[in-house]
């Protein structure tokens, strides 16, 4: 069977409390391959920790000083790297939709390559966004707080809505091959169906994959316009 590869972005904290970064290869329809090299350069080391402050405690809980902490830094290194906690927290969101890319990057590879994906493809995919955001409530609730940040500083909502643009293309070209009418409308109903869930598990973390994998089948299936 033909396999989709993703490439997935995670946090770990180590004993000291220092965030660290890493970056892992799977294959959605496979076994899991190697993590790869830690990506834990200074600059990556204070945006994980901003990350990770930011899902823990909020936005407002965000200074050089706490960030340098977490990171393992001193504060004069973080702001050699981000000039002010604006740039600090845009640039954090930047690097955290940059790896996203990365998964959307790998989905549109895959439908470009796949001879034959039908709706249950599309589903085995969404679920596994899924897995992967709901791996670290912490970095999903610090996305959705950033997304809310994003509407004060025009810069950013600039990139986030050209990310946006660039997964919906990704989640409309699996769906062209799988035969749904629309592809465009229907991966931007998906997107909003998924940030939905999102935030619904958040506020209550019983909500499973496997709900998800319930509510998202009829939504394809009336998609497709099969029974």
């Amino acid at each position: 069977m033909y396999g989709i590869y993703v490439q997935l972005y995670g946090m770990i904290t180590s004993g000291n409390g220092v965030v660290h970064t890493y970056e892992i290869n799977v294959q959605l329809y496979g076994m899991a391959l190697p993590v790869k090299q830690n990506q834990d350069s200074p600059r990556d080391r204070i945006i994980a920790a901003t990350l990770r402050l930011i899902g823990d405690e909020g936005i407002d809980a965000v200074t050089h000083r706490r960030v340098a902490k977490l990171a393992g830094v001193s504060p004069g290194t973080t702001t050699h790297h981000f000039s002010g906690r604006a740039a600090l927290l845009r640039e954090s969101f930047i690097g955290y939709l940059a790896s996203a890319d990365k998964l959307f990057d790998n989905l549109v590879s895959a439908a470009e390559q796949e001879e034959d994906i039908d709706v249950g493809g599309v589903r085995r995919v969404l679920v596994a966004i899924i897995k992967h955001e709901f791996a670290d409530a912490s970095l999903m609730r610090a996305e959705h707080e950033l997304l809310l940040h994003a509407s004060n500083d025009e810069e950013l909502a600039k990139v986030v809505i050209a990310w946006q643009a660039r997964a919906i293309g990704a989640i409309a070209a699996l769906l062209e091959r799988a035969g749904v009418q629309r592809p465009t409308e229907s991966a931007r109903t998906l997107l909003n169906f998924i940030r939905g869930f999102e935030l619904e598990r958040l506020l209550n973390p019983r909500l499973s994959v496997k709900e998800f994998d319930r509510r998202i089948t009829p939504l394809l299936q009336g998609l497709r316009g099969t029974d």
